[in-house]
């Protein structure tokens, strides 16, 4: 099972002013807005999921991070993507808003990545005991569940921002 939570109508909204515009070579949407913000909640969820679980599985100090760092590692070319889009798409309403502009969309941005994200993972909890769960996490760190593959529910969409930003 994929844990998702999709809140299109909010990451659409995320940067309204920006529907369609050019930066940096790169073509800026919504549908690429959207899948730039499910690749950072799905590293949120990864992060928070490692975190909830390091204490109650007694795993090193080192567990949060290192479970982040293979996570990137294997994910590194969406990562890419997201980090040369969100350049991109920052540098864009820097332009037409301003610092102050740029400030708050921001913010926006990484209130609805933490809301959704947070979502995912009360919703993973909610499902049966911590410690149960905690243990499926670890299983789902180490086969790979949690990577965007060809198997997670927005690979298309994430796909295509690579190739977005891949030009």
């Amino acid at each position: 099972m994929r844990m998702i939570v999709l809140c299109t109508a909010c990451v659409i909204a995320l940067f309204s002013k920006n529907v369609a515009a050019q930066v940096a070579g790169i073509q800026t949407s919504a549908a690429l807005t959207e899948a730039h913000t499910i690749i950072g909640m799905q590293y949120l969820v990864v992060g928070t999921l490692a975190k909830e679980c390091q204490t109650l599985l007694n795993k090193p100090e080192s567990y949060v991070k290192e479970t982040q760092t293979a996570w990137l590692g294997r994910n590194a070319k969406f990562v890419d993507a997201l980090t040369k889009y969100q350049n991109a798409l920052f540098a864009e309403i820097a332009s037409k808003r301003g610092n102050d502009g740029l400030e708050s969309e921001k913010k926006h941005y990484r209130d609805i990545v933490v809301a959704q994200g947070s979502a995912i993972v009360q919703q993973f909890f909610s499902k049966g005991d911590k410690l149960v769960q905690c243990q499926k996490a670890v299983d789902g760190f180490a086969s790979a569940y949690f990577d965007i593959t060809p198997q997670f529910p927005l690979y298309a969409e994430a796909m295509a921002l690579v190739q977005a930003t891949s030009r």
